[in-house]
């Protein structure tokens, strides 16, 4: 006959073994969750950043498109200013200033068909160059360009709206 102390040993092994049984499961199951996370979250981070790289690709592409919108719009302001001045110089050809019109026309003209004729990426490259070796001569020639442009359109403007009847 069994006691009822070895029986309760028996519960007590039964339930010992049952347990590491439910032990070694929860563990294998939860190493299984975890390899599984493991990948999900490679996949995850795979496909993010395939999504990045393919942002990042639009991105640039509409980038560049808007830089060479914007390249052929400065491009065809200063063939118009080029135009206009030529205009000027025309209207007027026995003034002193006929001449400095003219030449500032011309120059204006060749500018325009250099920024056609060269891309925004060289002519951005070959005036960064030139910033970085005469960097006083750039700020110098910027600031004069800036304003002869504002006191030329203001004379435009000017003969513009006295030319147009109120």
């Amino acid at each position: 006959m069994v006691s009822a102390r070895d029986a309760g040993a028996e519960v007590a092994r039964t339930a010992r073994d049952a347990g590491a049984d439910v032990a070694r499961t929860a563990r294998d199951a939860g190493m299984d969750v975890a390899r599984t996370a493991t990948e999900e979250a490679r996949q995850v981070a795979h496909t993010a950043a395939e999504e990045v790289r393919e942002v990042g690709r639009g991105v640039r592409e509409r980038l560049r498109d808007e830089v060479d919108r914007q390249h052929r719009q400065v491009t065809d302001r200063v063939s118009t200013f080029a135009e206009e001045l030529y205009t000027m110089a025309r209207q007027r050809p026995d003034t002193p200033a006929a001449e400095l019109v003219e030449t500032l026309a011309a120059r204006s003209r060749s500018f325009a068909e250099y920024l056609e004729q060269h891309g925004p990426e060289r002519v951005l490259h070959e005036l960064q160059d030139f910033a970085r070796r005469r960097p006083g001569t750039f700020i110098v020639a910027a600031v004069t360009a800036g304003f002869v442009v504002g006191r030329l359109s203001k004379g435009l403007w000017q003969d513009q709206h006295k030319s147009t009847p109120s």
